[in-house]
């Protein structure tokens, strides 16, 4: 594995779990023989069924934070999630990102979390048949402070970056899909007004799937925060404006129980990408003539956001 491999240290402090308890088995007598007891983790026995990814995602992210709180240090991972990051092509920044949408429930349940983190590892080692211990990776990559990028290049936000302007239409989710691809970015830029809701929540789906990032540095409003919401990471700088009210309802929307089953829908696509989905009441309350522009902090609270970044 190269070094790029271990990027999971761009974590740093941010996604430790709460540090474990030592717990100490009593002995068992050996007798003549007879073959030294090894607990499941350091002999796996390999499964061919094919995880589910996003489980599979969520799997690497607690073992990895278990190993990150044993040794109090975010130089090191899990053998067995760096196996399972080779074979089903999963980034360092996909793990990173999971990692830091767990720390909340890292923090609340404490042993609790540590213990599931143990049967991650488990699970890992048997679908890679990798045994699960800690490692320290030979070199280590530097990253700078996640909060404080100056560019989209040359930073933890950093890579190839795409940049879209203007209203989301018909077909632009398969566009971008096709040029983030070609180009290898790390991320989509997006500014726009709005537009389309179908294809935006179609582009937010494929960035989340891709484990892509999104960032906002002029407006975001109305289907656009779908988007914005897709990305595993979702950077806004201080002069961003994030704009939400009801969506112009499509003409199939005829009578008011269809149009609740369409507010509806926005709070489960929110709840779907890990944003509150009291966002979506929040716009079903404003007239589609008119835009509520939220502030940073309120962008930060609803996971909307993730980070306040300096510039992009």
């Amino acid at each position: 594995m190269g070094a790029v491999a271990f990027a999971l240290v761009l974590l740093g402090g941010c996604a430790v779990a709460p540090q474990t308890q030592t717990q100490t088995r009593p002995r068992t007598p050996a007798t003549p023989g007879a073959r030294p007891a090894q607990t499941p983790a350091q002999t796996p026995a390999p499964i061919q069924a094919k995880p589910d990814r996003d489980t599979l995602v969520t799997d690497m992210a607690r073992c990895h934070m278990l190993r990150v709180s044993q040794a109090r240090d975010a130089g090191v991972t899990d053998t067995a999630v760096v196996a399972a990051m080779t074979r089903y092509r999963i980034s360092p920044e996909q793990v990173a990102a999971r990692a830091t949408d767990l720390l909340p429930a890292a923090r609340a349940n404490g042993q609790a979390f540590a213990q599931a983190g143990e049967r991650a590892c488990f699970r890992l080692a048997q679908i890679t048949g990798v045994a699960s211990r800690l490692t320290r990776p030979k070199s280590v990559p530097q990253s700078t402070p996640r909060s404080t990028p100056k560019s989209v290049q040359g930073t933890q936000a950093g890579g190839v970056w795409v940049r879209f302007e203007g209203e989301i239409g018909p077909g632009l989710a398969n566009k971008l899909a096709v040029r983030l691809r070609q180009e290898g970015a790390a991320g989509l830029i997006i500014n726009s007004p709005g537009g389309n809701v179908y294809e935006a929540r179609k582009l937010g789906r494929h960035l989340r799937a891709q484990g892509l990032k999104v960032a906002v540095d002029k407006v975001c409003a109305s289907a656009c925060i779908d988007v914005l919401a897709g990305g595993v990471s979702r950077y806004i700088t201080s002069a961003a404006r994030i704009g939400i009210h009801q969506s112009s309802a499509p003409s199939s929307v005829g009578n008011h129980n269809t149009g609740q089953s369409y507010v509806a829908s926005s709070a489960l696509y929110l709840r779907e990408m890990g944003i509150d989905p009291d966002l979506a009441l929040a716009a079903a309350s404003v007239p589609p003539n008119k835009m509520y522009w939220i502030s940073t902090s309120e962008a930060i609270k609803t996971r909307l956001a993730t980070d306040l970044v300096r510039g992009l």
